[in-house]
């Protein structure tokens, strides 16, 4: 499912910066929160709180306490009768249903909430204000009165593409627990795989019927998904399992030999859905998501309305996906496409832009962060989901969380739908890293400090492919036609550049990862640019000595949902398509590549079959290959760098990141 930028990337660049927190209360925040609590007033010194004792209520259940163990746990407090430290809880009517109190003053802990859900979530909380120092465990003391922006705060997954197992399941649900995200939308179904147990139709989940490369035979039994579900449910997690429908579903097609809008694949459908109903039970599925893009049938009102007369004659809420099939107005539209699609006064739940297989690592933290929940859109919004849609092959499911940016995606979203801080952003800031000289930018740089505060403490060893972007600056100037300019502006100073009668000046840019243009996407620092031209780069990296620094160099980021971009440069290359960097005037020579000069086969739309089945590479995404080494003089040093942009499907960008900042200091003059 591609994604549709175009109405976002053409939104107001103009809109004025605004935000409920400024990056200066962030910054002085005493402890780094994620999501950041709505309210929230510091006490002073921290506590120490090696020992804890619960205060008996009927308040605190047995799924509390639980979670207290595995806070205790992991912190190593001690849980005992007779502790100087207290926690109790009370009941507070007024508190809403996801909403929480949590004061924690030299006498100890007090958490108020209406609900079990509002303790289990201020149990979060408590977990990260917890401090080991040593051998010693402190607290934060302070005051916090919180509740969610949004009702709906959720992480979708691909299954049918990719396998995944409900221990690695149960793994996310946990991480997504532990940042206050109550939704997951598994997505069972798919072309390549049905992952769903069916007793009519034993044949759908047969290996025979499943792509051969894409885990065939592999599904969930009804206990499986119950159990799942009922683990969920433990960590204030509600599931909503979507049957793709009629689209994507070559593997319902492949196994009876009819599609899904035919008669007799509405009939088999009605079993499917009855069948699921009858297993899982409306209290563990109150929202059943029936797909419904993509396709182009000749029945589509025939076939929506059955199906959703089905769903509602179980008592259930329906989702689909927008665009889509047209429906009434009663269903729930995700919207994955144009927000324009979709205006006609419904429930609505966000995905736009939240696609974690189609972000570049960098840039997808503040795409995520700097467009609201809801942008464009007059529907009444229930919240927003982020996506995984793993579509190109894996070698194991682990690689799904190598290749993509799962968690600093998860983290931002959790920030975004729970604190919804950001009101108003311009909308160039979803692609490019705001200059840190304006308030956008010093927010953007204090949210980064809570991300890697947290990728360190909580993510050591899990993939978190992230780096601060703040500190890195650069200028760029183009576009120019063909490979023009490159032998004058390597050694030029000036901020104009004079070209075919027409004045270029060197903009200022900052981040890890440049785009100049993205695929699919009229949005960038050079959007209106033509395949053929070339834009360069410079800066100045100081070294506090002479030294060999280990460091990402990237011309082009693939969408990890196709395998048509430009392919692996030739040997002793570092772009496919010319791209050179060099530093101190010397150009750097790229690696020697496991299969140099790959180039795919289509170069628009949909990548071919048999090349969808071959899994990424470590050496075809940056974040996953070895580093290049680069030799740093003590003082500055002077990065230039050649983008050339070839072909319309180009992800046209750069990316460069030393993997340690230490000693080293970016800046766009020699001073």
């Amino acid at each position: 499912m591609a994604q549709d930028f175009n109405a976002t990337a053409k939104g107001d660049d103009n809109a004025i910066f605004q935000s409920k927190f400024s990056s200066e209360e962030l910054k002085n925040a005493r402890v780094k929160l994620i999501p950041f609590p709505q309210n929230v007033q510091w006490g002073k010194e921290q506590l120490n709180i090696n020992n804890l004792q619960v205060k008996p209520s009927k308040l605190f259940t047995s799924l509390l306490n639980d979670e207290l163990k595995d806070i205790c746990a992991e912190s190593g407090i001690q849980l005992i009768d007779d502790a100087d430290f207290q926690l109790k809880f009370s009941f507070n009517q007024e508190i809403p249903e996801e909403g929480y109190e949590l004061d924690i003053t030299k006498e100890g802990i007090h958490i108020s909430s209406s609900t079990e859900t509002g303790n289990f979530y201020a149990l979060q909380t408590l977990r990260q204000l917890i401090e080991i120092d040593n051998n010693s465990r402190k607290i934060q003391p302070c005051k916090i009165r919180d509740e969610p922006a949004y009702p709906i705060r959720g992480f979708m997954i691909d299954v049918g593409r990719n396998f995944q197992s409900i221990a690695l399941l149960k793994k996310q649900l946990d991480i997504m627990a532990k940042y206050k995200m109550n939704t997951f939308h598994w997505h069972l179904t798919d072309d390549p795989a049905w992952r769903i147990e069916s007793v009519k139709y034993p044949q759908l989940v047969a290996f025979e019927n499943h792509l051969v490369t894409r885990d065939p035979g592999k599904y969930y039994t009804y206990n499986e998904i119950r159990e799942l579900i009922l683990y969920a449910n433990k960590k204030k997690i509600s599931v909503i399992p979507e049957i793709d429908m009629p689209g994507h579903s070559d593997s319902f097609t492949k196994t009876l030999g009819y599609s899904m809008e035919s008669p007799e694949g509405m009939k088999v459908l009605e079993n499917i859905l009855n069948e699921f109903f009858k297993e899982i039970p409306k209290e563990l599925a109150p929202i059943i998501h029936i797909g419904s893009d993509e396709t182009h049938i000749k029945n589509p009102e025939e076939f929506i309305t059955k199906m959703v007369s089905i769903v509602e004659g179980d008592n259930r809420k329906v989702m689909i996906w927008s665009p889509g099939l047209e429906a009434k107005k009663s269903v729930i539209r995700q919207t994955w496409g144009s927000a324009d699609a979709v205006q006609g006064d419904f429930e609505e739940i966000d995905s736009r832009l939240s696609y974690i297989n189609a972000g570049e690592p960098m840039t997808q933290i503040n795409r995520l962060l700097f467009k609201p929940i809801g942008a464009d859109s007059k529907n009444k919004i229930l919240g927003g989901i982020i996506c995984l849609w793993p579509d190109v092959n894996v070698h194991n499911e682990n690689d799904v969380y190598q290749q993509n940016p799962v968690y600093s995606s998860l983290l931002t979203y959790a920030w975004s739908t729970w604190t919804a801080d950001i009101t108003s952003s311009p909308a160039k800031y979803r692609f490019q890293v705001p200059p840190i000289s304006t308030e956008a930018g010093a927010y953007f740089k204090t949210f980064e400090q809570y991300l890697l505060a947290h990728k360190h403490r909580y993510f050591k060893d899990e993939p978190f492919q992230y780096f601060s972007q703040n500190d890195k600056h650069w200028q760029l100037i183009g576009p120019f036609n063909g490979n023009d300019g490159d032998n004058t502006l390597m050694n030029q100073k000036s901020e104009t550049y004079l070209y075919k009668n027409q004045t270029l000046a060197w903009i200022p840019a900052t981040g890890n990862t440049l785009i100049m243009k993205q695929r699919w996407v009229n949005t960038g620092y050079f959007s209106e640019s033509e395949p053929g031209q070339t834009v360069y780069a410079r800066t100045y990296v100081y070294s506090d000595t002479e030294k060999v620094i280990n460091a990402w160099i990237n011309f082009e980021t693939p969408a990890r949902s196709n395998r048509v971009y430009s392919g692996i440069p030739k040997n002793g290359e570092l772009d496919a398509n010319g791209g050179m960097i060099s530093i101190n005037g010397t150009q750097i020579a790229g690696p020697k590549w496991q299969n140099p000069g790959w180039k795919t086969t289509r170069q628009q739309g949909w990548g071919l079959p048999i090349e969808q089945e071959t899994p990424w590479a470590n050496e075809e995404l940056y974040w996953l290959r070895k580093p290049t080494s680069l030799h740093l003089k003590k003082g500055w040093n002077k990065i230039f760098v050649k983008i050339p942009y070839k072909t319309e499907f180009q992800n046209w960008m750069f990316t460069f990141i030393p993997l340690d900042m230490d000693g080293l200091l970016f800046s766009i003059r020699e001073d």
